[in-house]
């Protein structure tokens, strides 16, 4: 399938550009955080919102589709951290359920703020930024590609900003929000402006 072979370039592409070294500038752990856990595995589910991403700063705010997401993702980030900052790539695959089914898949790299500590809660800012590929339209995605007559939102953009919280009693397991968006960046891709964005929450597993 033309998704599966999309999805498969861009994860080897965004892979193969972080060796297994750590850049020049990486240090050892810093204290306060944990940044021996190189690897995380997630799972997420949400639901979808047929305004644009700005819309979903607030998960109370939106008009809410029946179509929803559910899936999860793993994560691998470069040894050692520069000021709390860690980054590393990220691969995902979901499921779109609701009037329409079909899958995503998605890959790209990811930046981390493990800087924010509040008493006995760490309170974690990141954003993934890479490429998404689908194999079916779901929700406002089909209206977004017929505004621009004849969008195909296949491969779009990828963007994944999200809040993470965990705990100093037990670092290695934390809950998430995250907005899941797609888009074309104003027609960069598949001629494109926006995609689908869905509202959702998750539970991750750093070692």
């Amino acid at each position: 399938m033309v998704f599966v072979r999309w999805a498969g370039t861009a994860i080897l592409a965004v892979a193969g550009a972080f060796s297994p070294v750590g850049p020049a500038w990486a240090q050892g752990p810093v204290a306060g955080t944990d940044a021996a856990s190189l690897q995380t595995v997630f799972v997420f589910g949400g639901r979808y919102y047929s305004q644009y991403i700005e819309y979903g700063i607030n998960p109370f705010n939106p008009t809410y589709e029946n179509n929803y997401v559910v899936g999860a993702g793993y994560q691998r980030f470069l040894p050692g951290s520069w000021h709390s900052w860690k980054l590393g790539v990220e691969v995902g695959l979901a499921a779109r359920l609701g009037d329409a089914t079909s899958a995503e898949m998605w890959a790209g790299g990811v930046a981390r703020f493990d800087g924010i500590v509040l008493g006995n809660v760490r309170i974690s800012p990141a954003i993934t930024l890479g490429i998404s590929a689908e194999s079916g339209v779901v929700g406002v995605e089909a209206e977004h590609a017929a505004e621009v007559g004849g969008g195909d939102p296949a491969l779009l953009f990828y963007m994944g900003p999200e809040i993470n919280l965990s705990w100093a009693d037990n670092p290695n397991l934390e809950v998430f929000w995250r907005i899941h968006h797609r888009s074309g960046a104003w027609n960069t891709l598949g001629n494109m402006q926006d995609g689908a964005n869905a509202t959702t929450v998750g539970l991750r597993y750093k070692f």
